[in-house]
């Protein structure tokens, strides 16, 4: 018992520090209790209640100022815990902002591209079917239709176009990006220009997508300038290669269509015809009615040949009163039978001149690849020979090349 009373300031901290200040009070009280019963020496009761009192003194001291750390720790650590929690959504809106930046930078990349790649075709149907490609591969548009103001042209490409009819039609009115059903239209305008119009059919799965549209009005937008220089290019382009009066196509340029078209069928084992057509005593018209009249004739022969040809042929003023057609893929049969309704449109048609009506005539040559050569300059000389036939054996008639003759 004497050592339990004078180890107890010792056991009442170890009991303090592990069970808490009240468990250490009493058991500083209950020590107290036992010094007083079992000594008689007033010194050693003092002395031991002193000890009690100042250990449970000093405990309560400790264990405030460890509620005081525990405390400050756990400021610290939500303090810590917040700013973690606020690196981690800064970090998210960084990589959000990088991923939206990353992917405007790559549609810029991408129009930059696609807009030299427009500006370097001379063709309106291949610059049109780059856009289908791209707007597919963007945006997984497959029904798309254009129009160009300047002259009417239309162009359509898609799941209906394709199958020869398209499946709805453009708002040539839309000033700005607007969805009629489930078609969103794209004026192509600079400035206050309106050139065309891109109508395209929205996917389903975006059809209420806010977002989705502002994307593709902003991709449209940023191509028309190269799309507006591409159609100015061509139009300076196809008024060097057209003949001012007929609106034909010039022999240069006939030229080198003739040696695409050789190429082209070479490779695909195809075919293609020429016919040469040359206006029958035209000079006479021009000495008995002038200048003026012959321009009329050959504007209105032009005109009556240009409407006669599909829009895949390629017809072009040869020489003075000569002009010549490329037909590829031709039947020579179904040729024959269409160049003989020229002949006839021409024979029955009145040219009006001041106050004289004029008819005139035409002679037409014809000659086939492979058919009467493998060599195009040699299928246009077959041509020419036929031609010569005809002018030789009545004039205003047609001839197709026969090497047996």
């Amino acid at each position: 018992m004497e050592k339990l009373i004078i180890f107890s300031p010792l056991i009442t901290f170890i009991i303090g520090y592990n069970a808490g200040i009240n468990f250490s009070r009493i058991f500083a009280v209950l020590f107290s209790v036992c010094a007083v019963i079992f000594y008689t020496s007033h010194l050693v009761v003092i002395v031991t209640i002193s000890a009690l009192f100042l250990t449970e003194f000093f405990l309560e001291k400790f264990h405030g100022n460890m509620k005081s750390l525990r405390r400050l720790f756990n400021d610290k650590l939500r303090d810590l815990v917040d700013e973690l929690s606020s690196i981690k959504k800064d970090s998210e809106t960084t990589k959000l902002a990088l991923t939206t930046n990353e992917k405007v930078i790559k549609n810029i990349l991408h129009i930059y591209e696609l807009s030299k790649d427009i500006a370097s075709y001379i063709d309106l149907e291949k610059m049109f079917l780059l856009i289908v490609q791209s707007l597919d591969a963007q945006f997984t548009i497959k029904d798309v239709v254009m129009k160009i103001f300047d002259g009417n042209k239309v162009f359509s490409k898609g799941v209906y176009s394709d199958k020869k009819s398209i499946s709805f039609d453009i708002d040539e009115t839309a000033k700005i990006p607007k969805i009629s059903k489930n078609v969103i239209h794209l004026p192509m305008n600079i400035g206050d220009k309106y050139f065309g119009v891109i109508s395209a059919k929205i996917p389903p799965l975006f059809e209420k997508d806010a977002e989705f549209v502002n994307e593709i009005s902003a991709f449209v937008e940023e191509l028309n300038p190269a799309i507006q220089r591409a159609i100015l290019y061509l139009k300076v382009e196809e008024m060097s290669r057209t003949d001012g009066l007929t609106g034909l196509y010039r022999r240069g340029y006939f030229n080198e269509r003739l040696k695409e078209e050789e190429l082209r069928a070479k490779r695909s084992n195809g075919r293609f015809s020429i016919l040469m057509m040359d206006i029958d005593h035209f000079k006479k018209v021009n000495d008995t009615y002038g200048h003026q009249a012959g321009d009329m004739v050959l504007k209105t022969v032009s005109e009556i040949l240009k409407n006669s040809v599909y829009e895949t042929d390629f017809a072009a003023r040869y020489g003075g009163e000569e002009f010549v057609v490329i037909f590829p893929k031709t039947d020579p049969e179904g040729l024959k039978i269409k160049s003989e309704k020229i002949r006839q449109k021409i024979e029955q048609t009145e040219i009006t001149v001041g106050l004289e009506k004029i008819k005139v005539t035409a002679s037409f040559g014809i000659a086939h690849y492979p058919k009467d050569s493998q060599v195009a300059e040699e299928v246009l000389r077959c041509a020419d020979i036929s031609l010569y036939k005809s002018k030789q054996t009545g004039r205003n008639k047609v001839t197709e090349f026969d090497l047996d003759r």
